[in-house]
């Protein structure tokens, strides 16, 4: 079997993420499909993943196929080519991103009357319309091409989460709780401080003290951070935090703050990072503070105390989507517990723009002051969502089922 899963990058890379975590996903299936991945943004692409070439409309990674979605026009009898024997059947349209224009004539043409499937890879949502969307066939303008909806989520009645290999295997590693892991990956972290910084750095760098610090990573958008960063630098009182803050839309924003707060606690600008090398920065640290699609899954699923912050919508109807979330989090925590990350989250979130003047009464201290209470909890609401089966898998499943 072949699937052709397409990619339009939307915003920044969460879309080309989840992408590429699914390839690498149903590739490390038992029986795997032949995969072709088109991308309108090779270049996105090649900061996730070094080895694409951005300036090749074909080339092979991992196995798979992988084409631009803008062939230049000397290119598209290359393209037929490649289709004539392998003609496209069924597509995984991540986030109804459409289709290119060479694709879609080759599927709605008049002369090839075989059944085609398009399979629209929905936004992952902790929503209740998750459930009532997941599998449900959908209309095209031809009756030789069907199409379904594919919801991931947060209950067994939705398409769960990519559970792919490598990420599970460094969450079994860092989550192991024997006593002979707490030295491995101190070991582990000193590896990864080298791989994160400039060598002029590491040499000035006590890296075995950096590493026994609480690590907090920060991936969000742009706001004014003075709030965290001064409920950070409180609890750096207590137990030693180091900042790991990631390049992007909240990068700035949180030095600014950091500095006008008088950087009394450590913190380091990340280059940007590979998806694997991003994977073990959220698994190696303590509490995370992330957004996107992508790493929303890989922080709900570490088993780590995060916060979420959610891209801003017209009347912040974000915050129908945060409290979704909250709502699946919930059972797993205790009642006066629930009650600071519930008002963290809300208040995290509750704004209708971004930008470095846009703050709130966020308080992150009590979720730092009782983290080592708060893990636990937060593990067994990401072994819960392990449980709900990998999406991968049961992606290939439903394909088996209808067609």
């Amino acid at each position: 079997m072949t699937l052709d899963i397409l990619c339009k990058v939307v915003d920044n890379f969460g879309d080309i993420g989840v992408a590429f975590r699914l390839s690498r996903a149903l590739s490390s299936l038992a029986e795997a499909p032949s995969i072709r991945l088109i991308v309108d943004r090779l270049d996105a692409f090649a900061a996730l993943e070094p080895a694409i070439n951005p300036s090749l409309a074909i080339q092979k990674l991992h196995g798979w196929t992988v084409l631009s979605w803008w062939p230049p026009k000397d290119f598209l009898a290359d393209y037929e080519t490649l289709y004539c024997n392998d003609p496209p059947r069924i597509i995984i349209e991540c986030f109804a991103c459409g289709r290119p224009d060479w694709l879609e004539d080759m599927l709605f043409s008049s002369g090839d009357p075989r059944i085609k499937t398009i399979i629209n890879l929905e936004y992952l949502s902790a929503e209740d319309y998750a459930e009532e969307f997941h599998k449900m066939p959908s209309l095209t303008r031809s009756r030789a091409v069907k199409k379904h909806l594919f919801m991931p989520g947060f209950t067994p009645g939705t398409g769960g989460f990519i559970l792919d290999e490598p990420f599970m295997s460094l969450r079994a590693e860092y989550n192991d709780a024997s006593a002979s892991a707490v030295d491995t990956r101190l070991s582990r972290r000193i590896s990864l401080l080298k791989t994160l910084v400039n060598p002029g750095q590491t040499e000035s760098m006590n890296l075995e003290e950096f590493a026994g610090r609480y690590w907090i990573p920060v991936f969000a958008y742009e706001r004014n951070y003075e709030r965290i960063v001064a409920d950070m630098a409180a609890f750096s009182q207590e137990r030693p935090v180091l900042a790991l803050v990631a390049a992007g839309k909240s990068e700035s924003c949180f030095m600014s703050a950091w500095e006008r707060c008088g950087q009394t606690f450590p913190a380091i600008r990340l280059p940007f990072l590979r998806q694997e090398t991003w994977d073990e920065v959220l698994l190696a640290s303590d509490f995370l503070i992330v957004r996107g699609e992508d790493s929303l899954s890989r922080a709900a699923l570490s088993g780590r105390p995060f916060l979420w912050h959610a891209y801003p919508q017209e009347a912040a109807h974000q915050l129908v989507k945060v409290r979704a979330l909250l709502s699946r989090l919930k059972p797993y925590i205790d009642e006066n517990a629930f009650l600071s990350i519930e008002a963290a989250f809300i208040a995290f979130n509750d704004r209708l723009v971004d930008g470095v003047d846009v703050s709130s009464n966020e308080r992150i201290l009590p979720l730092l002051e009782a983290s080592a209470c708060l893990a636990p909890r937060f593990a067994a609401f990401s072994d819960g969502l392990i449980e709900n089966g990998n999406l991968a898998s049961g992606l290939m499943t439903f394909i088996d089922s209808i067609v």
